[in-house]
């Protein structure tokens, strides 16, 4: 069930390590290595459906070269076509002050709304396996979603 590997430290919410900070790192790690939520991002299986299309179809009518062609045609199709689901990623990452502080505190909410407590999200390990336990949970991972995209809108 929990496909997140552990953070090499664990901090108490007395350590000057426990803070949005912390729990920032904590949801980019859990967003980057998810599978639930990565399920949630078919943009890849798409691309690699473009890629594959075209390779059978390109190697069906033309051989070998053939397939070598419609697989880059494919893949240029592919990727023109999906959505950036890593820019995501990237953009979250990039929040500072005020804005990560908002998107932790929505995240915080999201988790207690799915039935965390106040207890579970008070250390850094509480926090990671909150993330993993109600991401479980479709509306809880389109809920964290949204959070994150919110946060990265002007």
């Amino acid at each position: 069930m929990d496909d997140i590997p552990s953070s090499t430290h664990d901090a108490s919410p007395q350590s000057p390590e426990f803070n949005n900070t912390s729990r920032h790192t904590e949801l980019l790690h859990f967003l980057t290595h998810s599978t639930e939520l990565r399920s949630t991002a078919k943009s890849s299986l798409k691309q690699s459906l473009y890629a594959g299309s075209g390779a059978f179809a390109g190697s069906f009518l033309g051989g070998p070269i053939g397939g070598l062609v419609g697989g880059v045609v494919g893949s240029i199709v592919g990727y023109k076509s999906i959505d950036d689901y890593d820019g995501a990623i990237v953009a979250v990452r990039g929040l500072e002050g005020g804005r990560r502080d908002e998107l932790m505190a929505v995240v915080g909410s999201v988790l207690m709304a799915a039935g965390a407590s106040v207890g579970q999200l008070s250390t850094l390990e509480g926090y990671r396996e909150s993330l993993v336990q109600f991401a479980e949970q479709e509306d809880v991972r389109n809920n964290l979603w949204e959070a994150c995209v919110n946060s990265v809108r002007d």
